[in-house]
């Protein structure tokens, strides 16, 4: 089974309920994790992150630390992603990521991982960039627009599917429903802040965490002038659906369908 996933960012790490699901998904006690800390700038991002992923129970933790392309091709990285169990890719810019490992044999690894049943996570920046398609620039703002997102290739763990974070935080659905209209086959997924939207085999999403995801689904578009507007002008969209998912909520990517369980009430 295939397992991605991607964090709205700003995760809670003095109750990291959401960490916790990562490293169970990979293994628990028995979890080998390598972080790629490329995306952030700041140096002991992925060190942070390997003593809070041990702490949290893995049976071990690495940083892969390197900030050249050369340096990506090194044996040790490739062997260090072909035995672990989950890979956690950190938030910052995710322009970086790509720049650094696209096209390398270490792309290349983390893309066999992934199918062989790997846990892939991210967070901000790490979960944007997992797909074939990613947000690479964008404001924010409810209305979506021309030119309000660009878009450039990402990491490529799925073609189906684009994730967008800080999603309710920094007011992204503008965004997201520009890339929707843009290609209608693509499913748009917002995380909000300390949430993730975990896809298993590319044909569910489940949420956990404490806020929400926002599910932009394309599939039934009557009409849109996406093609037309200019100069940052608003675009307009027909048809397009929209679902907002809490934790325990689930969806269907194949049926489109979404599955809002009852909340059991307990009684005074």
């Amino acid at each position: 089974m295939t397992v991605l996933m991607p964090i709205g960012g700003n995760e809670n790490h003095r109750r990291p309920l959401v960490l916790q699901e990562f490293v169970r998904r990979a293994g628990g006690e028995h979890a080998d994790i390598v972080i790629f800390p490329q995306p952030s700038i700041l140096v002991d991002t992925g060190k942070d992150y390997a003593a809070l992923f041990l702490k949290l129970g893995a049976r071990s933790a690495r940083s892969l630390e390197f900030r050249t392309r050369a340096e990506a091709c090194a044996e040790d990285f490739l062997a260090a992603v072909h035995s672990a169990s989950g890979i956690f890719i950190s938030g910052g810019s995710q322009m970086r990521l790509p720049a650094l490992i696209g096209g390398t044999p270490l792309e290349a690894e983390v893309l066999d991982a992934y199918h062989r049943g790997v846990v892939v996570s991210g967070t901000s920046a790490g979960a944007a960039v997992m797909p074939k398609v990613m947000i690479a620039y964008g404001k924010g703002g409810p209305t979506p627009r021309e030119r309000i997102a660009q878009f450039a290739p990402g990491l490529g763990l799925t073609d189906k599917i684009v994730f967008d974070q800080h999603f309710r935080q920094k007011d992204r659905l503008g965004r997201l429903l520009y890339l929707i209209a843009s290609h209608p086959g693509l499913l748009g997924v917002g995380i909000d802040e300390n949430t993730a939207a975990i896809m298993e085999d590319e044909s569910s999403i489940t949420v956990t965490g404490s806020g929400g995801i926002t599910i932009v689904d394309g599939s039934e578009i009557e009409s849109t002038n996406v093609a037309e507007v200019e100069n940052g002008g608003a675009v307009a969209v027909s048809g397009i659906r929209i679902h907002v998912l809490t934790a325990g909520c689930s969806f269907d990517v194949s049926t489109r369908k979404a599955n809002v369980p009852k909340l059991q009430l307990l009684c005074e």
